[in-house]
């Protein structure tokens, strides 16, 4: 019987399963793609602080199954902190769940928030390991860009999809 990923929005008191979950990928389904230094100045700012800020001032929608957070995702409606109006922020998948939609679902859902608020584009700026999911949605490489984590470098790919 395949069970079924229900959507919902995160509060304030997800901060700490989110802070979770975004190490567990980082240092699992990232750790084919960074080399320890990146992954360890990455995880080193994943903050309960920073994620409960995220859910106050964008949408953070997380994935359930059987009432358990499977992934997460974040997009800014409007302009806040550095964020422009449909920049999806975070994405990040359980690696134990990756390969089963997750990311496809949540992207899919922020896709459907971004339009509700009027955006015709969205943004971001995807590590190597997100760039396949966001393509397979349509995203298109923009550029390579390589971001300062506290004097280690670590390169993404800046991405832009047009909403119908």
């Amino acid at each position: 019987m395949q069970q079924s990923i229900r959507v919902r929005r995160a509060g304030v008191d997800d901060a700490l399963v989110l802070r979770d979950l975004s190490l567990r990928a980082i240092r699992g389904s990232a750790s084919t793609h960074y080399g320890a230094a990146q992954l360890d100045a990455w995880a080193g700012r994943r903050t309960v602080e920073g994620h409960a800020w995220m859910t106050r001032y964008t949408v953070v929608l997380v994935a359930e199954l059987d009432g358990v957070a499977v992934g997460f995702c974040s997009v800014a409606l409007e302009p806040v902190a550095g964020l422009q109006a449909g920049e999806v922020d975070q994405l990040f998948v359980d690696p134990d769940h990756g390969g089963r939609g997750v990311a496809r679902l949540l992207l899919t859902s922020v896709a459907d928030q971004a339009r509700a608020a009027g955006l015709l584009r969205l943004t971001t700026h995807a590590s190597w390991r997100a760039v396949p999911a966001f393509e397979r949605l349509g995203y298109q490489r923009v550029e390579v860009e390589t971001v300062d984590l506290d004097g280690v470098p670590l390169t993404r790919v800046q991405m832009t999809t047009q909403l119908d």
